[in-house]
């Protein structure tokens, strides 16, 4: 369960009311409650938290409690049932032990002073404290109170003593002294708190108030509403009207017949506004159409360029990357390329390596004139291959002429027979 602060309430120079307003409330060793000390902010306090976080057992026995004195569960229960009593509050739950003593405490302030309100000034201001001394045993199913009210502030280990003990009956008169008093029955309790807190209020209206207490502070109220008996309940709490508000309600029943003919200016207005909006509507969504439709286009071209640039972007990496391990090549061949320099350096100053140039040299030179030899050879070649020719076709010739010869012998040898 959490307190909250309502701090919107607390700016600088906010007027006092001349009024009772609840400060401080406490609850001593009641059902969970050790020591529980609730800080009200100008009259309000707002609990919050789960579900047996503690929240409605506070109001149980705090209000309306402490104005109505009365141990009934119908009465204690905010739910208005009778399953949990005060007993239960003090001996059930793990309670320990087999006396327990418990004390429960509302603290008001009545500040007539017109001035600002400033933490830590008392001028003006008035206390008054009500509170309850709860006993009970295991021996019994009753509790025996003990109802007080006090003109003070609260002091811190008011209710306990120096061994945190929760105070005897004894004790506690003897620490209120004079400035309270320790009340011997629930009626002259009841008394007290009417004349202190509620001055001019009969019994009869304060009988109504609380009743109107218990109905308002009922969990879940709006579900289970009775508009008839809360009207009633708030009716009866409520002081009778004087000529002075009689002629204020009716003054404000003419405000409100004013107000009703504006109001039906405003729905007219209203109507023709709508009318209006209606059409601006339509005409908003055409443009708004047209605009979705640039939008889409756009969109899509968007995806299609953000596409290409994300598979740019690959490629772009993979280029940077094959781009590195070329440099990682090229950086490599060239310390390479140092190293064979450096080797060739040292080869070329060995003597056999100049032997070899030499050699070298020699084999040009052999190639040169090997070159020259076969153009002798070539030329050579050629004019062996003409005279081959002029031979083959002397040849001819003579083979030709040796023909004749023959023939012309032939015929010699013929003439000559």
């Amino acid at each position: 369960m959490t307190i909250t602060d309502l701090r919107p309430e607390s700016a600088p120079g906010r007027p006092r009311t001349a009024r009772w307003v609840p400060t401080r409330a406490g609850i001593l060793n009641v059902w969970r409650y050790f020591d529980e000390v609730f800080e009200f902010h100008r009259g309000r306090l707002l609990l919050r938290g789960p579900n047996g976080s503690g929240k409605s057992k506070a109001l149980e026995v705090l209000l309306p409690f402490l104005f109505d004195a009365s141990l009934r569960a119908q009465r204690l229960s905010t739910f208005g049932t009778s399953e949990r009593t005060m007993h239960w509050n003090l001996m059930g739950d793990g309670a320990e032990g087999r006396t327990r003593v418990g004390y429960v405490w509302l603290e008001f302030c009545l500040d007539s002073a017109s001035g600002p309100d400033e933490p830590g000034e008392d001028t003006g201001r008035r206390w008054f404290v009500i509170g309850a001394r709860l006993q009970a045993s295991v021996h019994t199913t009753t509790v025996h109170p003990d109802y007080f009210t006090l003109h003070r502030r609260v002091e811190d280990g008011e209710f306990v003593t120096e061994r945190g003990q929760p105070l005897t009956r004894a004790a506690l008169v003897e620490r209120i002294g004079a400035d309270g008093a320790v009340h011997e029955s629930a009626a002259e309790h009841r008394a007290a708190v009417r004349t202190v807190l509620f001055g001019g209020m009969n019994e009869q209206r304060y009988e109504s108030l609380i009743l109107a207490l218990l109905q308002l502070r009922t969990p879940k109220l709006s579900q289970r509403l009775d508009p008839s008996l809360l009207s009633t309940l708030l009716s009866r709490a409520l002081p009778p009207l004087g000529e002075t508000e009689l002629s204020e309600l009716a003054e404000g029943f003419e405000r409100l017949d004013r107000q009703r003919e504006e109001l039906e200016r405003l729905d007219a207005e209203v109507a023709a506004a709508q009318r209006l909006a209606a059409r601006q509507q339509t005409y908003a969504r055409r443009v708004l159409r047209a605009a979705a439709a640039q939008l889409i286009s756009a969109t899509t071209e968007m995806d299609t360029r953000t596409r290409t640039a994300r598979e740019s972007e690959q490629k772009l990496i993979g280029a940077r990357a094959d781009r590195e391990r070329a440099e990682e090549r090229a950086a490599q061949a060239r310390r390479q390329a140092d190293t064979f320099d450096t080797d060739i350096e040292a080869l070329r100053s060995r003597a056999d390596y100049q032997e070899g140039e030499k050699a070298v040299r020699d084999l040009d030179n052999l190639r040169e004139r090997e070159r020259g030899a076969r153009a002798r050879a070539e030329a050579s070649e050629k004019v062996a291959t003409a005279a081959q020719a002029q031979a083959r076709t002397d040849a001819a010739v003579a083979a030709d002429a040796e023909r004749a010869a023959v023939e012309v012998g032939a015929e010699a040898d013929r003439l000559a027979e």
